[in-house]
């Protein structure tokens, strides 16, 4: 008789363990199976636009006057911690003397919510008023806020190196808002 119940046992827990599984939340079945069963449903959209303004200081020579940037981001998230940025600054500098940055490049954030510290290196064309384009290269590290689901708050810096001509080189320290669809 005991071997009887637990042959029966063994057998009900066999008939009964998938269907106990996926009660639990498991994640092994189709895509999508997983959300409200202890997955995740992604964040906003694949794309956020920002606009960036602070202070552009060069790391030799004379500094700009007045000391500041304004620029543009527009972003591609492939997830939420890789994502593609096309940037565009402006340093206004003096009657004499302003610049024009554009960049690409990808940066890497940390999974952590709603505070999420990133790096990332973007490469593009700095153009002077005065003097040949040149080719600079811009490492960038950053602190993002996630202010509501769609709406984005950072502090970045960038040094952006110029090659052929390093006293030109310049240093941003910028605040950004944005929006992501």
């Amino acid at each position: 008789m005991r071997k009887a119940w637990t042959l029966l046992t063994l057998a009900a827990l066999l008939v009964a363990g998938p269907a106990l599984a996926q009660g639990r939340g498991r994640t092994d079945g189709p895509e999508g199976s997983e959300i409200g069963k202890g997955g995740y449903s992604p964040s906003s959209g694949a794309f956020s636009l920002q606009l960036d303004g602070g202070g552009a200081f060069t790391v030799a020579g004379g500094q700009f006057s007045p000391p500041l940037f304004i620029g543009a981001t527009a972003t591609y998230w492939g997830t939420d911690y890789y994502r593609l940025d096309l940037s565009g600054a402006y340093v206004p500098g003096n009657d004499s003397f302003h610049v024009w940055e554009a960049l690409v490049g990808p940066s890497f954030r940390a999974m952590t919510y709603p505070l999420s510290f990133s790096a990332g290196l973007q490469a593009g064309a700095f153009i002077p008023s005065q003097g040949d384009t040149r080719f600079i290269l811009s490492p960038r590290v950053g602190v993002d806020f996630l202010v509501e689901s769609n709406l984005l708050a950072g502090l970045n810096a960038n040094y952006d190196i110029t090659l052929g001509d390093i006293d030109l080189s310049i240093v941003r320290v910028y605040l950004s808002v944005g929006y992501r669809f």
